[in-house]
C-alpha cells in the first residue's frame, strides 16, 4: 500500500513538472472592454506551481492518512464484532446442546413412565 502510494505521489510529481505551461484552470483572467487579459506573469511571481502541486500533495497524504487510519480502526471493530459473534455463537450451540440431551433424557423418562402405566393396566 505504501509502495502503491510513493508511486502515485511520485507520478503526480513528474507530471506536473513535465507541463512546462500553466493549465488554464490556474490563469486568473480580467475582462475589459477591449480585449482578455491574461494575468499569468503575476500569478508566477507570487506562487510556483510546483509549490502548489507540493502542498496539494502533502493535503492529498494527510486525508489518505486520515483515510487509512480510519480503516484501521474499522478493521479493530469488525475484528472485535466477529469475535464476539463467533463466541455467541459457540455458546449457543452448547446450550443448543445441552437443552437437546436434556429433552431427550426427558423424552426417555417419559416413554418409560409410558411403558409402567401401561404395565399397571393390563
Amino acid at each position: 500500500m505504501l509502495k502503491l502510494i510513493v508511486f502515485l505521489v511520485l507520478s503526480f510529481v513528474l507530471s506536473v513538472q513535465s507541463d512546462a505551461a500553466p493549465s488554464r484552470i490556474f490563469k486568473e483572467r480580467t475582462r475589459g472592454q477591449q480585449n482578455t487579459i491574461s494575468k499569468t506573469n503575476e500569478s508566477s511571481e507570487r506562487e510556483s506551481p510546483v509549490m502548489g502541486s507540493v502542498e496539494t500533495l502533502a493535503s492529498l497524504a494527510r486525508v489518505q492518512k486520515d483515510q487509512a487510519e480510519t480503516f484501521h480502526l474499522w478493521s479493530n471493530q469488525f475484528q472485535a464484532f466477529k469475535n464476539n459473534v463467533i463466541k455467541f455463537m459457540d455458546q449457543t450451540s452448547d446450550v443448543l446442546q445441552k437443552n437437546d440431551k436434556r429433552i431427550k433424557t426427558l423424552q426417555r423418562v417419559v416413554r418409560k413412565i409410558d411403558h409402567d402405566i401401561d404395565g399397571l393396566q393390563q
